[in-house]
């Protein structure tokens, strides 16, 4: 099984760093640790990786800009600009005080595996909690001092299934060798990172991948509509340009600033509001309430949502957060209202609807009725508000692919709106 940490994680100087991809695409960072690179006139930085053919692979990065240090000595925290590198937007970052401690890895290059030629290693490890400035981790297994030099500037990472997490990035050792032997480390927060940024504003743009900013980078990826065996290209452009006009009045950055973190189910992590998908499927939901409703003020999703809300949850199947998904904010819906969800790691549901009837037969919703947050017009949430998947909207153009036979540029919008009509 490939290790992907290992594309994260860059040889800084005689240390570690962690590749990060900011808000601006057009340059990369590199996270680490301040002291790794004081005082190194000529600082190389190498991403050292094991290609899919087996061979180990020495990538150079190539460094834009002298590093942006943290101004308060006792913060040891550095970013490095450097060319653009692709790949790396799946790595998030992560809020430390909603996360499970477990299962998390520290990722470098320590010196003690220098002379193996390949010097990537990673150390599983706990997060524990905070100490002073920073925070401790416990590695798994017993490692000393000596081991663990060279990986200081190193990512603290972990693998979801449907992403990366980003906690911090490595200082030291707790202790030296000869005042304990816990094996625990200490790291630096994303905050103070976040600080680098706030006191360099005009040069550095802040920790959150690109389409955070803009909806135009998610253009490409809306609407793949697979096998639509026809006029696939029509449809799509005429719903792309409807999303184009979406992308000038508003971007996920605003979006979040605004509503927060609603768009998530009940119980899914916090991290998962910067997620691609969720963004991916909102501005597709945004583009069909337009096609609908021409005149709707997209800056008012509290409306929106009186008839129609999208929510997400992190999942490879999406029929089996029912629970989840009932127990959620749903006190903005109305009778008659649709939930619409959307799901981080499927891309082609097998199911894009579930019936009441259906919702009474094969889930068991211990969630009292008068615990659940709906709205007062809803008596019963399963009868009342329609439950469909995001997907709905292109599998029944897909499968109703004859009615688009006299589609063309002039009446392609009002052909798509009258054959999705009420779908979602």
């Amino acid at each position: 099984m490939r290790d992907d940490f290992q594309f994260f994680t860059v040889k800084v100087a005689s240390g570690s760093g962690c590749l990060f991809q900011p808000l601006d695409s057009e340059y990369s960072y590199v996270l680490t640790a301040k002291h790794v690179i004081e005082g190194v006139e000529n600082i190389e930085i190498v991403r050292q990786y094991i290609g899919k053919d087996g061979n180990k692979i020495d990538e150079t990065l190539e460094i834009l800009e002298i590093p942006y240090i943290h101004s308060n000595p006792n913060k040891d925290a550095a970013i490095i600009k450097i060319k653009k590198i692709d790949g790396i937007e799946s790595l998030l970052r992560s809020d430390l005080s909603k996360i499970e401690k477990e299962n998390w890895y520290l990722c470098g290059h320590p010196d003690s595996r220098e002379n193996n030629g390949f010097s990537y290693r990673k150390n599983k490890l706990k997060i524990e909690n905070p100490v002073e400035l920073y925070i401790e981790g416990e590695i798994e297994r017993n490692v000393n001092h000596s081991e663990i030099v060279g990986q200081s500037g190193g990512g603290i990472v972990k693998s979801e299934s449907s992403c990366f997490l980003l906690a911090g990035i490595q200082k030291k050792m707790a202790v030296e060798d000869e005042e304990e032997t816990l094996s625990r480390i200490h790291f630096a927060p994303l905050s103070f990172f976040d600080e680098i940024i706030e006191e360099n504003k005009a040069n550095l743009s802040p920790l959150f991948p690109p389409y955070i900013g803009t909806f135009n980078i998610l253009l490409q990826e809306i609407f793949p509509f697979p096998n639509l065996i026809v006029k696939q290209e029509l449809v799509r452009s005429t719903l792309l340009a409807i999303s184009e006009s979406i992308c000038g009045g508003t971007s996920p950055d605003k979006i979040i600033k605004e509503y927060g973190q609603k768009f998530l189910v009940n119980g899914t992590p916090t991290h998962i509001i910067y997620h691609k998908s969720l963004w991916k499927s909102l501005l597709e939901f945004l583009t069909i309430i337009k096609l609908y409703e021409e005149t709707t003020d997209l800056d008012n999703l509290t409306n929106i949502h009186k008839k129609r809300k999208m929510l997400i949850v992190d999942t490879n199947n999406w029929t089996k957060k029912l629970e989840e998904i009932y127990k959620s904010d749903l006190s903005e819906i109305e009778k008659g209202g649709s939930i619409v969800i959307c799901a981080t790691n499927e891309s082609v549901p097998s199911r894009t609807e579930i019936s009441a009837e259906e919702l009474r037969v094969i889930t068991d919703i211990s969630t009292p009725l008068d615990k659940m947050n709906i709205s007062n017009t809803v008596e019963d949430p399963f009868s009342d508000l329609k439950l469909v998947n995001i997907f709905k909207f292109q599998h029944h153009i897909i499968n109703n692919v004859m009615q688009l036979a006299n589609i063309n540029g002039v009446n392609s919008k009002t052909t798509i709106k009258e054959l999705t009509d009420g779908i979602i």
